[in-house]
């Protein structure tokens, strides 16, 4: 084949430079769209975006058991906006936009454009992004955008290298380190990947990767010294790692790793087929499979290599942890590190074809999360379909705009959010216990267990607390008559 003319190369490198726009335009209005259809139905909030609402009040080193990433840029856009259901969901949706943007701009210097944009869209085959991300979770949204950042970082550091790069590498994993715990499993494994292969080990061997250590530490210092000082409030969120029961006694760590082999088929499965049927049901038998130029065959054999060992750094440690139970989204550094090379070498050894069937996939997938977003949030017994002014009209007996509440998440964030005067706090350790005597109204979904959630909210002597008065009460679904929420009201008080 004959290599372009110069004329040639710089139409093609201006042709992929508008297709290059395009892809993120695209993106972009699809993440407006999103928006548009989450203001439009309104309802109340789901679990997640009322955490934000109760544990933001501001600018602080540190919110609770959760990483402050996420809670910071909440709490700037709560500055901007005011708390308002268009603050919280402008934030995850300009992350999500975010998330694919980064990736692109790691992998789009290094490969050609198909296998740049099919690298990108192995995130919308993951249903931990293009669903759960987009529903209900935030601290792993921001944990994808810093994993796109890192990416981009770490792409940037194997092209140019320069000093700059390393500062901003540090700087990246910093930040990625205050979004979620499991992070770590990401420039851990890059970092041992990058050993593996030549370029990459020289970046590594470097002594600038030591002011890039410096500046990591300087980002996570201050939060980590709120955690030491607030280890309760820190680490109340420990639980979860045992709330499965131990497949076998003296092996519990066995739950665990059954939730993780389950999680890898859940969270990566429809990646993973997807890339085989493009890969082998539109395999070029003409002709041998695409070679990737460098540095690019590098950096996607760094993302493989790294997905790998971070699997095997998770897995040592549910063993080390004892943990018997492990959640999808917490293999998400996993996912977004497996997801783009597998998608590369599937459109590497696939027909042109399959570059469209591709984009197909994906655009039919966007559209049935469209519907998806809208009927989880008004069919049947959906979150969003409460109609929280019941809830209050059922409270007014209490007084709850004098009165201190105490509710989980989901009850206390949607009445914060609503009544902004009203005192109300998450069954978490961030409120003074109160006097003796002082009236507290504790909502609960379901029967509630008093002893559980005044101890996991720092009272001490739980059992002792005196029930002043009661009630229990249904509030129906907007769009759902048949069905309604149990919640429960008591109206408690220390002897």
């Amino acid at each position: 084949m004959r290599a372009p003319q110069p004329g040639q190369a710089g139409a093609q490198g201006g042709a992929d430079d508008r297709a290059a726009r395009h892809v993120l335009l695209l993106l972009a209005g699809y993440f407006a769209l999103q928006l548009a259809l989450r203001l439009a139905i309104g309802g109340a909030l789901e679990t997640d975006e009322a955490e934000m609402v109760l544990l933001t009040p501001g600018f602080r080193l540190g919110y609770g058991p959760q990483l402050p990433l996420y809670s910071w840029i909440q709490a700037a856009s709560f500055a901007l906006f005011g708390k308002t259901t268009f603050a919280l969901a402008i934030v995850k949706n300009l992350m999500l936009f975010g998330t694919y943007a980064l990736t692109f701009a790691a992998l789009r210097p290094l490969l050609p454009l198909r296998l740049a944009v099919a690298g990108t869209l192995g995130l919308a085959l993951l249903p931990d992004v293009f669903w759960e991300g987009q529903r209900a979770t935030t601290h792993s949204v921001a944990l994808m955008l810093m994993i796109a950042a890192t990416l981009a970082a770490a792409s940037r550091l194997l092209r140019r290298g320069r000093g700059r790069d390393y500062l901003l590498l540090g700087l990246v994993v910093g930040l990625g380190a205050l979004s979620k715990y499991n992070y770590v499993l990401v420039p851990a494994g890059l970092g041992l990947a990058g050993l593996t292969l030549a370029p990459m080990r020289a970046r590594l061997a470097d002594r600038r990767m030591l002011g890039a250590a410096a500046v990591a530490l300087a980002v996570v210092a201050a939060p980590l010294w709120w955690m030491l000082g607030h280890r309760e409030l820190a680490f109340a969120s420990g639980y979860k790692l045992t709330l499965g029961d131990a497949v076998v006694e003296r092996l519990p760590w066995l739950g665990g790793l059954g939730d993780t082999a389950s999680g890898m088929v859940a969270g990566l499965g429809l990646a993973a087929l997807v890339a085989a049927g493009l890969r082998y049901g539109l395999r070029h038998r003409a002709l041998p499979p695409e070679p990737l130029p460098e540095p690019g065959e590098t950096f996607v054999r760094l993302l493989a290599r790294a997905a790998l060992i971070a699997l095997a750094a998770f897995a040592l440690a549910v063993v080390i942890a004892g943990a018997t139970h492990v959640t999808s989204r917490w293999l998400l550094p996993i996912f977004l590190l497996a997801a783009p090379p597998l998608l590369i070498r599937a459109l590497a050894r696939a027909r042109p074809a399959a570059f469209r069937t591709l984009l197909g996939v994906v655009a039919g997938l966007a559209l049935l999360t469209i519907v998806g977003m809208a009927g989880a949030r008004m069919w049947g017994p959906a979150r969003g379909a409460v109609d929280f002014a019941d809830v209050e009209a059922a409270l007014a007996r209490f007084s709850p705009e004098t009165t201190p509440i105490l509710a989980d998440f989901y009850v206390g964030g949607n009445l914060a959010l609503r009544n902004p005067d009203w005192q109300v706090a998450s069954f978490l350790p961030t409120r003074p216990e109160p006097a003796p005597g002082a009236p507290v109204l504790v909502l609960t979904r379901g029967a509630p267990n008093l002893e559980s959630v005044l101890g996991r909210s720092g009272w001490t002597e739980p059992e002792r607390v005196q029930v002043l008065d009661s009630l229990d009460f249904e509030v129906p679904y907007r769009f759902d008559d048949s069905r309604t929420l149990a919640l429960s009201a008591r109206l408690v008080a220390r002897p």
